[in-house]
């Protein structure tokens, strides 16, 4: 035998000799069978169920959107019959009209009680000058409710372009084509451009007028014209009587004028003339009665 063959036939009694080598890989890790080992096994079992929870969740969530999304496409017309807008009932009106009040809600012939927006219906509403404030309900299956507070002419502006209805807060309302309103109080004085335009300034004169003209009619039931052009000098005529204010509060000075009526007995308010031309109350304390003639 070569001295080369020995040499390999020793190497393998050798090796067979040491045993098996050991496995460095699992030599790493815990021991098989351990308590390490088996709570390694466990976390991984725990993983691998988790794993498997969340793929069954996504699986179920796209089965659920696309079951949701085949109901909706076929349930969604079925869905709007029900609650398509067949009646709108409109309550207090008294000078606006109802065809006004369709016409500016301006509804699809297939709205239904879900695709309206009541406020924003009722902003179109209170574009109306008459309209002063507007509530919209959606009552159930198939209504509209519109129900509506109206402003209330409260006096005539007279301006060069034309006379024109005001409420008490100075909204105008509408032009006087023909005739007049005598029943209402007459305001002059105001700037119809301003007045037209919303303008702050003529709104609080045509108001300042208004409430004269108020104060003035609970004395002497009579229509009161009030000039209102100098905010310090306001005017009232009634009856071919003048009553000149200053700028103390209005209703001081004709409180004033109701104390000493009774001593002005040669003074009569029933516009035949023979009366006194101006009772003037500017000055503080002090009623001037100023004769005609």
């Amino acid at each position: 035998m070569s001295m080369r063959k020995r040499r390999v036939l020793l190497a393998g009694r050798k090796k067979r000799a040491q045993g098996p080598r050991p496995n460095h890989r699992r030599a790493d890790g815990p021991e098989p069978g351990s308590a390490a080992w088996e709570r390694m096994r466990e976390r991984r079992r725990r993983s691998f169920r988790r794993g498997f929870r969340l793929a069954g969740w996504l699986v179920l969530s796209g089965l659920t959107a696309w079951g949701a999304s085949v109901v909706s496409r076929e349930a969604v017309p079925v869905v709007r019959k029900w609650f398509v807008i067949q009646t709108v009932t409109v309550q207090g009106l008294d000078r606006v009209t109802r065809q006004e009040i369709l016409d500016r809600l301006s509804l699809r012939d297939d709205a239904t009680l879900f695709s309206v927006h009541p406020q924003a219906l009722e902003e179109r509403l209170m574009g109306h000058p008459w309209i002063k404030a507007v509530e919209i309900r959606r009552v159930p299956f198939h209504e509209l409710q519109v129900t509506v507070a109206e402003r209330k002419p409260a006096a005539v502006v007279r301006t060069a372009s034309g006379d024109w209805l005001t409420d008490d807060e100075g909204h105008v309302l509408s032009k006087l084509e023909s005739g007049d309103e005598p029943a209402l109080p007459l305001l002059t004085g105001i700037d119809s451009h301003g007045l037209l335009h919303g303008d702050p300034a003529a709104r609080r004169a045509a108001k300042v007028g208004i409430d004269l003209a108020n104060l003035v009619t609970q004395t002497l039931d009579s229509r009161v014209e009030v000039d209102v052009g100098n905010p310090a000098n306001l005017v009232a005529s009634v009856r071919g009587l003048r009553f000149q204010f200053g700028r103390s509060p209005v209703d001081e000075q004709w409180e004033r004028f109701r104390k000493v009526r009774p001593a002005l007995r040669f003074v009569t308010f029933d516009g035949d003339g023979r009366g006194p031309n101006e009772i003037d109350l500017r000055y503080s304390g002090r009623v001037i009665v100023r004769e005609r003639g």
